[in-house]
């Protein structure tokens, strides 16, 4: 189905669900564009939700054509050879230069202190990625990746982009609403004893701008677990989980939204001035890389944060990779994380070029 949209150009959603083995795809009808704080489950019931890093930019609702059909990745999966070795290519030493500098102006800020943490992001450009392997990239995905929200959509006025994101943005699911403190990274073989102060105190930045958000919305009565590691991959974090009651922003939860996005996870603490920074350190539109995206169903809904993700045209696939950077980051640390999260897409994508034509994966 999914070769069958790219073949005919006709727009398209398709995802797959945390834990679930079944994956849906629709024909894209009508296309909204839309502010953050007018969402309400009712005005969007049945449209799949892509909102971008930047809350002043317009958010999209696609609605499917018909209906929304099953989508079995299974089909589209020939045998890939899981190349349990593979290395990550070298980057030519611009783009590396071009980080630290990046890394320097945020540094500088931090230790200032004009913020506690700021979450810099890059990109890196894979060349040569034909459209027909696409769908069977999606499929892989699903396979490699049980426990992330799989999406692929295309749709001229949105864009075209792809991703395995672990990281939940808020649910709400039986008129209770959820939502996560995500943060940290580590290679999946180390252990919790291994977390350092500059770890524990990223994630812990996360959870004080959560409490603070839910505090500001009048939200006193709510579960709060964690912090505890959580595999992704081949990373694992620190994740801190919240549970309350729908009922407390029954009648703001586009205002909830947009007070929430974007969390210290993907932009910084304090928020106003991480963001600040984060437009004089990247030299780049980061677009739907670090927003929420997912489906809206019957009052429900399930969004993700848009990281582990790639957009994707003309051959090419240019993926988008983030560290949060305190001032006790060093940062040939923090690019080396960068390449630990490319290793989530980049993986995927060699080993499904391989299987078609036996060639590696090159980078601009």
């Amino acid at each position: 189905m999914l070769e069958d949209y790219l073949t005919s150009g006709n727009p398209f959603v398709a995802y797959r669900l945390p834990g679930e083995k079944q994956a849906y795809s629709f024909q894209v009808g009508k296309v909204q564009p839309f502010s953050i704080s007018e969402f309400t489950p009712e005005a969007f019931d049945n449209a799949f939700i892509a909102a971008p890093f930047q809350v002043s930019k317009s958010a999209f609702a696609l609605w499917p054509v018909s209906g929304i059909s099953l989508l079995e990745t299974e089909t589209y999966n020939r045998e890939i050879r899981e190349n349990k070795s593979f290395r990550l290519p070298q980057e030519r030493d611009e783009v590396r230069q071009d980080y630290a500098r990046s890394f320097s102006v945020i540094r500088e800020a931090l230790n200032a202190h004009a913020a506690d943490k700021v979450v810099l992001a890059r990109r890196l450009e894979v060349t040569d990625v034909p459209e027909h392997i696409l769908p069977q990239v999606f499929s892989q995905l699903c396979q490699s990746y049980p426990n992330a929200f799989v999406y692929f959509f295309d749709h001229p006025q949105v864009g075209r982009w792809m991703g395995a994101s672990p990281e939940t943005f808020l649910e709400k699911e039986n008129h209770t609403l959820k939502t996560v403190a995500l943060a940290a990274t580590r290679r999946s073989e180390l252990q919790r004893e291994d977390w350092n102060m500059k770890e524990l105190e990223e994630q812990g930045l996360v959870s004080v701008f959560v409490d603070e958000v839910l505090k500001e919305y009048g939200i006193s009565a709510y579960q709060k677990n964690g912090p505890e590691p959580v595999r992704a991959g081949s990373m694992i974090h620190l994740k801190t989980s919240y549970e309350f009651e729908a009922c407390k922003i029954k009648d703001s939860v586009g205002r909830f939204l947009q007070s929430l996005h974007p969390t210290p996870a993907v932009g910084g603490y304090p928020k106003d001035m991480a963001m600040r920074l984060i437009g004089e350190a990247e030299k780049f539109d980061r677009g739907f890389y670090s927003g929420f995206l997912g489906p809206v169903n019957k009052g429900e809904f399930r969004f993700f944060v848009n990281i582990r993700s790639m957009k994707l045209g003309e051959e090419k696939a240019v993926l988008y990779l983030g560290g949060g950077i305190t001032r006790d980051s060093k940062e040939a640390n923090e690019w080396e994380e960068t390449r630990l999260k490319a290793r989530t897409l980049l993986s995927v994508l060699h080993s499904v070029k391989q299987n078609y034509s036996n060639e590696a994966i090159h980078l601009r």
